[in-house]
């Protein structure tokens, strides 16, 4: 375990919220690499499916959206993947995103049109990869 996932499982076992920048793009365009993230410490039974959740998974901490939910075991995908990832117990999920924004003085809550064309864009963009694959010999 990192540093880094050491010190953030302390934050959030505390109580308190923990910010870091994102890196990668399997969560584009809702989150892109470098943007912000706060993640907050949430119980386990109030997550559900379109939560965006940082969990300890074999690859390492990831942020993924939840697909669904079973009695021990969530299963999570980058919005900008194909597939999803392989099933998360429940204890493996450190902890949930603050539906927030970065702006010139503070912070403001994202509003509803933009995640729903974030959302769109997403959907389309696996709709477009999957017809694709269809002529591709």
């Amino acid at each position: 375990m990192s540093a880094f996932e050491q010190t953030l499982r302390e934050v959030l076992a505390s109580g308190n919220r923990a910010r870091f920048q994102a890196s990668g793009d399997s969560m584009y365009p809702t989150i892109r690499s470098g943007d912000t993230v706060e993640i907050e410490p949430c119980d386990p039974a109030s997550l559900r499916p379109g939560d965006i959740v940082l969990a300890a998974t074999v690859r390492g901490l990831t942020l993924h959206r939840i697909v669904r939910i079973s009695s021990a075991r969530i299963v999570i995908q980058g919005d900008n993947a194909l597939v999803s990832d392989a099933p998360v117990a429940m204890e493996n999920i450190l902890g949930r995103t603050v539906e927030e924004e970065p702006i010139k003085n503070g912070w403001r809550r994202r509003s509803e049109k933009v995640i729903i064309i974030r959302f769109a864009a997403a959907i389309v963009r696996r709709l477009r990869a999957r017809f694709l694959a269809l002529f591709v010999v």
